[in-house]
């Protein structure tokens, strides 16, 4: 089974099982709906737990949620640093939507020259305003591209693995 994450459990809040978390998905209400079915994996022992959620709640910044299989403060503290993930199969997206770590390792392209390789994509920062390509050239530089689809962003073929974008004057 492939599993993407969704975010990360900061630590315990409360004493009734209840953790804060950092999410990493643009669908949070829709990926943490109660019922569903989620892993808590540490991925520094690929330590594995199998959750169901219970309750979820936004507060902006972060998350709440709580799981079936853990009743209170003293379950749920094990698991802090542990990432959460979903199987990706059952993780499907709208049409125009890309899960961050398919496009991870992309060939980036210039869209007005083809033969000309830009670099790899090596990571996709969220900040607050857009998601961004962290893609790292041939020369070990790194460039921060907007993944702004139609505007930077023109192509992207998940099955070659390549992105093609609009080089503007003083991108690179």
């Amino acid at each position: 089974m492939e599993y993407i994450t969704l975010g990360y459990i900061l630590k315990p809040f409360g004493l009734k099982g209840e953790v804060r978390c950092k999410s990493l998905t643009s669908f949070a209400r829709m990926r943490f709906k109660k019922g569903t079915n989620l892993s808590l994996h540490n991925e520094k022992t690929d330590e594995r737990k199998e959750v169901t959620v219970k309750s979820f709640r936004d507060s902006g910044d972060y998350y709440f949620l709580s799981f079936n299989e853990c009743a209170d403060i003293n379950a749920v503290e094990v698991y802090n640093g542990f990432a959460i993930e979903m199987d990706k199969e059952k993780a499907t997206l709208p049409k125009g939507y890309y899960h961050f770590q398919d496009l991870m390792g992309c060939k980036v392209i210039d869209f007005d020259n083809k033969e000309r390789v830009i670099g790899t994509v090596i990571d996709v920062l969220d900040y607050s305003t857009t998601k961004t390509l962290l893609v790292k050239d041939q020369n070990d530089k790194n460039i921060y591209v907007p993944f702004k689809q139609g505007l930077f962003v023109k192509n992207i073929d998940l099955e070659n693995k390549i992105i093609e974008i609009f080089v503007m004057e003083g991108l690179l």
